[in-house]
């Protein structure tokens, strides 16, 4: 079965190979590899990164078809499921695994609630002097990362901000909570971010969630927004719709950021079928680009839309990342990283600018015209035309031919 494209490792194979730098193996009777030293490789690396942003950038007139895809992104609504197993911590993120298809990949960024109940063991004990309480229960449901979260006791309906963790049934938490009943239930929530999108059943969230129960509830809450894939940077180039064959009757329109903002804040809990969408970057910490979809009104079910845009490259990280173009672009791509190479000072590779520009890139562009639909041009020039002394204009229209 063919790859889609050649992947990262590939393409830094074959250029350590070019340059005589590959790793052979310890006896150097192995296959061709990437290099192993860590500057040998990161200068490859660049080799490699550059040469497809130059590729890129080398687009025809038209732009690269490859560039255009159109993204088919869920609305998800708010969405609670239980725990199948318990989850498995691999510093320095947690798998989660849901009995339920409950999981998509515009919930990355979001936060996976854990909701778990406990009753009360006994009054809550109040420190006036360090004006916090002490809370007990029954069962093990606190964790130390749970720091700066919430309790609620079902009873009066009252939520405290715990501050201290002192073992997996006690906490302390902020105020005076002595009023409340021994035996009430207690209700803790605790937050992780969803960081990696795997399936509908499992994720993997920030930090060591192994501690959670089984049976806990998990929830992901609706806010009308949902992240867009990472190759999205920011423009879109035509209509949103919902998919093919939803027949929900009304159509989504782009609108501005700000307008959903507002009416997200003065009708925040309204539900419905989307109306309104923009796009808008997501103030992450430590995220370089993350770009988000915002709705109006929030989904109150599942929805797909799909609107196009353009794809976004800065670097491939991964060993097993694809390169952007596809598999039909394979020769182009090498050809434009060995390029890069040579005019980054790589004598060895002498002659591969001119192969890419004079070969392998024309190749490539009318490669790219021929993925195009074809058009019956204009069978008349384009300028106005006189018979006699009568004005008169006509053109034919283009005509798609399939």
């Amino acid at each position: 079965m063919p790859e889609d494209a050649l992947t990262f490792v590939d393409l830094q194979t074959h250029i350590a190979s070019q340059l005589g730098v590959a790793y052979y193996g310890a006896d150097g009777t192995g296959v061709a590899q990437a290099p192993t030293d860590t500057y040998t490789l990161d200068a490859v690396k660049d080799y490699v990164n550059g040469g497809i942003r130059m590729f890129l950038n080398d687009a025809p007139r038209e732009g690269w078809r490859f560039q255009q895809p159109v993204a088919s992104i869920t609305l998800w609504a708010t969405t609670t499921g239980v725990a199948n197993g318990a989850p498995s911590f691999g510093d320095p993120e947690s798998t989660v695994l849901a009995n339920v298809s409950m999981f998509h990949a515009s919930m990355v960024g979001h936060k996976l609630k854990f909701t778990v109940t406990s009753t009360a063991d006994g009054t809550p004990t109040y420190d006036s002097t360090a004006l916090n309480t002490t809370v007990d229960v029954d069962d093990t449901i606190f964790k130390s990362s749970m720091v700066g979260q919430s309790i609620m006791f079902s009873a009066t309906g009252t939520s405290y901000v715990i501050n201290k963790f002192t073992d997996s049934t006690t906490v302390i938490v902020d105020g005076d909570a002595s009023d409340e009943a021994d035996g009430d239930t207690v209700t803790a929530t605790h937050d992780y971010v969803i960081e990696t999108y795997n399936s509908i059943v499992s994720i993997d969230v920030t930090g060591d969630a192994s501690g959670e129960a089984d049976n806990a509830a998990r929830t992901v809450t609706a806010d009308g927004s949902c992240t867009l894939p990472g190759t999205f940077g920011g423009e879109y180039l035509g209509p949103i719709t919902f998919a093919a064959g939803t027949n929900l009757g009304v159509t989504p329109t782009w609108g501005s950021e700000g307008v959903i903002r507002l009416l997200q804040a003065n009708s925040g809990t309204t539900t419905g079928s989307p109306t309104l969408a923009a796009v808008r970057k997501r103030d992450a910490t430590n995220v370089a680009r993350v770009w988000e979809l915002a709705v109006y009104p929030t989904p109150g079910i599942d929805y797909t839309i799909e609107f196009p845009y353009e794809l976004y490259f800065t670097a491939l990280s991964a060993a097993t990342d694809l390169h952007p173009a596809g598999a039909h672009y394979d020769e182009a791509i090498m050809a434009a990283c060995e390029a890069y190479a040579e005019m980054k000072g790589q004598d060895a590779l002498q002659g591969r600018v001119q192969y890419y520009e004079n070969k392998a890139l024309p190749a490539a562009q009318r490669r790219n015209a021929r993925s195009a639909p074809r058009r019956l041009g204009s069978l008349l020039p384009r300028r106005r035309r006189y018979i006699g002394n009568i004005r008169n204009y006509y053109e034919r229209p283009d005509v798609t031919v399939g």
